[in-house]
């Protein structure tokens, strides 16, 4: 039977130039592998997305449509670890169970996917025992953090009182009720995650967006990158004056600079000053009678695939070093970059600048 393209579910990340992504993979979850068969949907996997089809009936129509709403549900699995250098996790750990979704997002192609969590409820009898306006219960289940009392929902007894220290500490107003009487009350839970998934994705799917287009629509889940100061560590046999030694992105115009560097961020490291900065003490065990300098930018810089191309290590605004590279996203220290700062992770680059 013939079958029209209807959309791509794409990963998309602004590490890389092109946005394409190819560090996950998007698998649909059992039960929508079984729904999609059922309603002559297929997938076709790429490095950076999936595209669905449906079969198509006699009359040229999307069968699938005639089911239409419907849900599918798929999980976002990295492919590797490297993932985790470059990309900004911190949103996606705040949610129990991380779910990108097109609920409540407007209709656009492409549609950029909202992150939200997926909910899970969880179910319990419990019989009472000493009635009483407060009567103490301890859940089987563990509710999820933060949950208050408005969020248990009770059957067949009054209402919660509290929500105790302990997770699954309860007390429930049962002062109505004869000991022995059973009663059910929920609770939110934290959802189970696919085995190895960073986050799930859920599309609901209308009619019109399971009719065909002269081009798929677009369905994106967007992933932004780490953030951090960079540091260039500058190993040297120069013994002159280093006051101005710096690293200046010499793009042309009068554009905002991808990088800048103050004197706060210039240190030179010697047994002496090197303090904790782990990399500055093995630089200089391992390049004793050099200098060591170190340069730290004034403000955390994306983490990126392609070079910043115009960087350049200069003292008194001539050029020493230029088109320095990146710091490698997963070459990660420790340090406190002035003394204003709290200690925190820095990518850096190490350089030589050998004059003799």
């Amino acid at each position: 039977m013939p079958s029209a393209a209807l959309f791509d579910l794409r990963v998309t990340h602004d590490y890389y130039a092109d946005l394409r992504c190819s560090d996950f993979e998007i698998a649909p979850t059992a039960g929508t592998e079984s729904a999609m068969a059922r309603l002559r949907l297929t997938c076709k996997s790429f490095a950076d997305r999936i595209r669905v089809y449906g079969e198509l009936d006699a009359k040229g129509d999307v069968i699938a449509a005639a089911a239409a709403p419907l849900s599918l549900a798929f999980a976002l699995r990295p492919r590797g670890s490297g993932y985790a250098a470059i990309t900004r996790l911190s949103d996606i750990a705040q949610q129990p169970a991380p779910l990108f979704t097109n609920d409540g997002v407007q209709l656009a192609d492409p549609l950029s996917l909202r992150l939200t969590t997926r909910r899970a409820t969880a179910s319990e009898s419990l019989i009472v025992q000493a009635p009483g306006a407060a009567e103490a219960f301890v859940l089987a289940g563990t509710p999820l953090d933060g949950t208050t009392p408005a969020d248990v929902t009770v059957a067949g007894a009054g209402a919660v009182k509290s929500i105790g220290a302990g997770p699954k500490r309860i007390t429930i107003d049962t002062s109505a009720l004869q000991r022995g009487t059973p009663f059910r009350v929920s609770y939110p839970v934290r959802a189970q995650m696919p085995r190895g998934a960073l986050a799930e994705i859920a599309l609901t799917l209308s009619a019109q967006t399971l009719t065909p287009q002269p081009a798929p629509r677009g369905f994106v889940v967007p992933l932004t990158s780490a953030s951090s100061r960079w540091a260039y560590y500058v190993v040297t046999d120069f013994s002159g004056d280093l006051s101005t030694l710096t690293v200046v992105d010499a793009t042309a115009g009068n554009g905002p600079r991808a990088l800048t560097m103050s004197d706060a961020g210039r240190s030179e490291l010697t047994a002496g000053t090197v303090g904790s900065d782990t990399v500055g003490a093995d630089l200089l065990g391992r390049y004793p009678g050099r200098r060591i300098m170190r340069l730290v930018s004034d403000a955390p810089i994306p983490a990126r695939d392609a070079p910043l191309g115009a960087l350049e290590l200069r003292l008194a605004n001539t050029p020493l070093l230029t088109r320095l590279p990146n710091p490698p996203p997963d070459r990660l220290t420790l340090l406190q970059p002035d003394a204003a700062a709290p200690r925190q992770m820095v990518r850096y680059q190490v350089l030589s600048l050998l004059l003799n």
